[in-house]
């Protein structure tokens, strides 16, 4: 009985000297609050499972040790979290085919003549924010597929898809001709 009380107050104070630790070092690596409080309570769990193997909970080898254990446990959740990213991503691209994207350069020309001059083209661009306007620019007036426009500003080719498909609905809207809006196949 002694014994058990002793691996729980060893417990104790690894959690109360170690937990805002654990948790910065868990959040460094996911960047989400709420999956770096579950990393800390499983690396908990994993750490009172080898309480035998903490003699000092001061120690700088103890500390060395739960570094370690959030450390690996924190980079096993994000491998997780890629792995269903990548699943994500092969379902969405399926979905994709389900999804008009135009990419016509003559829809969106006539679209564009529609408006009259340069300057109102420019006044039109104007009114879409600037991350929607950046990639309605690549993807339409210098005509970058979607890789080459998600390589140049640095995002996932989701989101220029996503942020095409707002900047076109967006004009559709200011222009007021749904016709140039996605539509569900």
């Amino acid at each position: 009985m002694k014994r058990g009380q002793s691996d729980h107050d060893k417990a104790a104070k690894l959690y109360e000297r170690y937990e805002h630790k654990m948790y910065d070092v868990a959040y460094s690596i996911l960047h989400d609050e709420w999956q770096a409080e579950d990393v800390v309570s499983e690396a908990f769990i994993k750490l009172i499972q080898n309480l035998s193997k903490i003699k000092d909970v001061d120690s700088k080898q103890t500390k060395r040790f739960v570094i370690r254990m959030i450390q690996s446990t924190a980079i096993d959740q994000y491998r997780k979290n890629q792995r269903e990213r990548v699943k994500l991503t092969h379902v969405n691209a399926e979905q994709e085919e389900n999804v008009a994207f135009p990419d016509n350069k003559d829809d969106i020309e006539d679209m564009l003549r529609k408006v009259g001059s340069e300057q109102e083209v420019e006044q039109i661009l104007a009114y879409l924010p600037q991350m929607y306007r950046e990639v309605f620019m690549y993807r339409c007036m210098h005509e970058f597929s979607v890789r080459e426009t998600a390589a140049v500003l640095e995002i996932s080719e989701n989101l220029v898809r996503k942020r095409y498909e707002r900047a076109r609905n967006m004009l559709a809207k200011k222009l007021g001709d749904e016709q140039y809006a996605y539509k569900i196949i």
